[in-house]
């Protein structure tokens, strides 16, 4: 099949771009408990139309992997998981993140990154969670799992509880196997106030495929080394509009009566890119321990040009209060030698209205040296004060950049919210009218956001020089007596509902194989037309040829696949 543009290549600011109709990428799933995740997505650099993603049955606690063929048209939950029998739970309580992370490399390679447990390990008390990789050759029919960081059995100081993850990128120009580099935050439970120890970004990187990996590091590194860096965040503190604090003296010789020193400032909620020379960056935001009260967030960017032996560390964003995290990362080849890296957070830039936040933009495009003031991504009207929050970024082989968030301007009472998209032809300069992606609004009183369970994910999303792919956890398929139930005013929200993985795209150039003479010529009148302010929009069905999966091989450390695990 060869669908037609929605707008021409190149221009993504042209109001005819428009989404296809929504597909239940779950649908095979018919369980009444099942509560999906939105997907993180990777696309195969070797086709563009074979797409997987990433994702957690939240009652299950298990990770899985969605695929398509077809671009999106047609999915498939697999059986098979990259978790193995020993620590089959990626689930860690924690909002706005993926669970699970995916990535490919050269020689068909599939990398998974994912936190691993058992029960065993929150019977102990410190709530242990090691770090895990699935490898796969077979486009996740089948997985190889590594343990890239192990925690069971570890107690008291020496207790380390990994999670979320950060990111996952892979290194497939240098050297002769992919670099893979696994991002997560480390927490340290044994240690507790006044004495407790700040989160950190870590990486973790294999230079064998992913077979095996050194010590992780920490991309903070000497961030807050000096007086000045520390001073720059304390010295920022102020009281909050409507934020009252009392504090009690820190007992002597602690860590809390001397905040200003290295072993209280930290990091947290990073993001990971690569560009094609296989620089690593890592945007995150500072973070504290035992400062009361805390410094408002600023955001830094790490960077490491040999292999993540070394980082240097540079200023985004000054600390502000209007810096409200949740940001995403991802580099673009196009705006000079150094191609752009593109951040998008929240921000609430009217801090007596606690709910607010918009989606801010900071580009660099010089490696990540300097940094455009944030712009707002969002155009609804700033009077009625609707908020946008977890945005997500992606950039495709050609240098357009994509966002999506997650948006109440359809919904004043905000126990609702959409999917919105923008996008970029020139490098972050200027941005499309924001286009909402969902064709139904999402109903929050029932599904993952429930009773503040907080699992909330940012929307998937995926860039091809053809098309953008989104994905959501949607509610529409929860029962109505249980949505009507949660609706009525002055009753405890209490559970229940399903929650689904839906998919859409936007196209901005034909796809598929077995294109005729004659609609390539179509095609390039209705380029024409464009070009002088016409728009012109049909489809045409031709024979799109597919390409055989390679045979399955045997499972290593297979574990029972989400819907495997919720079958009674």
């Amino acid at each position: 099949m060869v669908i037609l543009a929605q707008g021409a290549a190149g221009a993504a600011t042209s109001p005819s771009l428009r989404p296809t109709q929504p597909v239940d990428a779950t649908k095979a799933d018919l369980n009444p408990d099942r509560t999906y995740t939105a997907p993180n997505y990777a696309v195969d650099p070797a086709n563009p139309l074979h797409i997987v993603g990433g994702f957690m049955d939240l009652r299950t606690r298990r990770c899985g992997l969605i695929r398509s063929l077809d671009g999106g048209t047609t999915w498939k939950i697999l059986d098979a998981a990259p978790a193995n029998d020993t620590d089959p739970f990626c689930l860690v309580t924690s909002r706005n993140v993926f669970h699970a992370y995916v990535a490919f490399g050269r020689n068909n390679n599939l990398y998974y990154g994912l936190v691993g447990w058992d029960d065993q390990d929150k019977a102990v008390g410190a709530g242990d969670t090691s770090v895990l990789l699935g490898r796969s050759t077979d486009l996740g029919d089948s997985w190889q799992t590594t343990i890239v960081r192990n925690n069971r059995g570890k107690s008291g100081t020496d207790s380390e509880s990994d999670g979320p993850m950060n990111g996952l990128v892979v290194d497939s120009h240098s050297g002769s196997a992919d670099i893979v580099y696994v991002g997560y935050r480390r927490s340290q439970p044994g240690f507790t106030a006044p004495n407790a120890a700040v989160g950190q970004p870590m990486v973790a990187i294999s230079t064998d495929a992913g077979k095996t990996f050194g010590d992780p590091v920490t991309v903070v590194d000497g961030a807050f080394s000096t007086d000045d860096a520390r001073n720059n965040l304390l010295n920022a503190t102020t009281t909050v509009p409507g934020v009252t604090t009392t504090t009690t003296p820190a007992p002597a010789g602690s860590l809390a009566a001397q905040p200003n020193q290295a072993a209280n400032f930290g990091g947290g909620n990073a993001s990971i890119a690569i560009d094609n020379k296989g620089t690593v960056y890592s945007a995150w935001g500072g973070s504290t321990a035992n400062v009361t009260p805390s410094p408002p967030t600023s955001y830094f960017l790490s960077k490491s040009t040999d292999h993540g032996k070394t980082w240097t560390v540079t200023q985004i964003s000054a600390p502000s209060y209007t810096n409200s995290g949740n940001q995403r990362l991802a580099w673009s080849s196009g705006g000079g030698p150094n191609g752009t890296l593109s951040l998008v957070a929240q921000g609430n830039d009217q801090l007596q209205i606690g709910s607010l936040s918009h989606i801010w933009y900071f580009r660099s495009t010089d490696g990540g040296k300097t940094w455009s003031k944030p712009k707002p991504l969002d155009d609804d009207n700033p009077a009625l004060l609707v908020s946008q929050v977890v945005p997500n970024v992606s950039a495709a082989p050609n240098g357009r950049i994509d966002v999506a968030w997650w948006d109440t301007r359809d919904d004043p009472g905000v126990t609702s919210n959409d999917v919105y998209y923008t996008t970029s032809s020139d490098n972050g300069a200027t941005w499309s009218k924001n286009l909402r992606i969902t064709d139904q609004t999402d109903n929050r009183r029932v599904g993952v956001w429930l009773n503040n369970f907080n699992m909330s994910t940012p929307p998937g999303i995926i860039s091809t020089n053809a098309f953008t792919l989104f994905g959501w956890d949607d509610t529409r398929a929860s029962d109505p007596k249980t949505i009507a139930q949660n609706e009525v005013i002055g009753t405890q929200d209490i559970g229940g509902g399903t929650t689904d993985i839906y998919t859409s795209a936007v196209q901005f150039s034909a796809i598929g194989g077995g294109v005729s003479k004659a609609v390539k010529a179509v095609l390039a009148g209705v380029i024409g037309l464009l070009a002088v302010g016409l728009v012109l929009v049909f489809a045409s069905m031709v024979t799109r040829r597919r390409d055989p999966l390679p045979p399955a091989r045997q499972v290593t450390g297979r574990a029972p696949s989400p819907r495997e695990a919720s079958r009674p």
